[in-house]
């Protein structure tokens, strides 16, 4: 059987329609695979769809159905991954993996003639990061969490573990075509010098660094807090972007989603940076490439985000959720001088 390329499959992710399952749809999936039977909530997603489930016991699960471009092997590696983790550290707060009726991790569905995969996670409380402010004591505690994930994650591989996405920022090169769709005159050439200094100076070091499996999109969507105490995280949500890549990329991904307004871009990542070195303490060329990567993932956000908008319209809102935060961090941390940025990482971590 032939195999398709990465750059195919890449396409194919990028191009894909979304599912269109109905609510009522969806609810007559989780009862016909789970045996759930539920109210059901449309949640919001990039590429698939999901769901939050109240069962009638008043139990509350998150079911997720794929796009139909996805491969089977991704998914059983995010399933893997998630029972890993609850093995290896059964205290960290992430959701955990529900069979179906018939004992398998996931299902299939049938829609318009596709053939998705299904599943159903267990509910996590709280509320997202992104609706508060994070101050140096929460960057810290998540800084600290994350460094946690990569713990547990560490020594896991599977078949899947290296799934062509865009999202891999080790494959930020792929990302070149997407340029043209660009069409701010001062946004355009600074997301060519940062891929640029990337594709020459970035990745050949990159290559030779310390890689894992990592969570890969510690973005303020997808951590939970306690509502009755906010300054505390009560769970990690969406490994759907999980891959197997050099693990100070986990860190430049995290620390891309807290960079402050205004002039001192550094300054709300700093915290995070140094909670993540006191439990897992960075090396000094890993250090080197941070803002480099931070900058790549930047660039990564506003242009995948960029070219599904013209795709998909529709779902215009939510792609283009976090371009103006990204835009101006890029733009704000761009003129950065790197002796400088460098500094002010090494003496965060010091602080410790």
């Amino acid at each position: 059987m032939k195999t398709e390329s990465p750059e195919k499959i890449i396409q194919k992710m990028l191009t894909t329609t979304p599912p269109g399952f109905s609510d009522a749809g969806a609810a007559a999936v989780a009862a016909d695979l789970y045996g759930i039977n539920a109210n059901v909530h449309t949640l919001v997603s990039e590429r698939d769809q999901n769901f939050r489930l109240t069962a009638q016991n008043g139990l509350r699960y998150t079911l997720k159905i794929s796009n139909h471009a996805e491969q089977l092997e991704v998914i059983d590696f995010q399933n893997q991954a998630l029972i890993h983790v609850e093995n290896t550290d059964p205290a960290f707060p992430l959701p955990r993996v529900i069979p179906t009726r018939e004992g398998q991790l996931h299902g299939q569905a049938e829609h318009d003639g596709k053939t998705h995969f299904v599943r159903v996670l267990s509910w996590l409380d709280g509320s997202v990061i992104h609706d508060r402010s994070v101050d140096a004591g929460l960057a810290s505690r998540l800084g600290q969490l994350l460094a946690r994930l990569g713990l547990a994650f560490k020594g896991f591989d599977h078949p899947g573990s290296n799934p062509p996405s865009l999202w891999d920022m080790k494959r930020a090169a792929s990302l070149a075509g997407l340029v043209t769709h660009i069409e701010n005159p001062v946004l355009r050439p600074v997301i060519e010098q940062t891929l640029d200094k990337f594709i020459s100076q970035v990745k050949p070091v990159l290559d030779t660094l310390r890689c894992q499996v990592i969570h890969n999109d510690m973005n303020p969507g997808n951590v939970l807090v306690h509502k009755e105490q906010p300054d505390q995280i009560s769970g990690v949500i969406d490994f759907g972007d999980l891959t197997k890549s050099p693990l100070i990329i986990d860190l430049a991904v995290a620390a891309a989603y807290q960079l402050s307004e205004g002039n001192d871009p550094l300054a709300g990542a700093l915290p995070l940076i140094a909670g993540y070195h006191s439990i897992t303490p960075l090396l000094d060329i890993e250090i080197e490439l941070l803002t480099d990567l931070i900058r790549t993932r930047l660039i990564t956000s506003l242009l995948i985000g960029s070219y599904r908008a013209i795709l998909f319209p529709e779902n215009r809102e939510y792609l283009l959720i976090s371009q103006e935060s990204a835009r101006n961090f890029l733009l704000n941390i761009d003129p950065l001088p790197a002796d400088e940025a460098l500094e002010r990482i090494h003496k965060a971590c010091r602080s410790i």
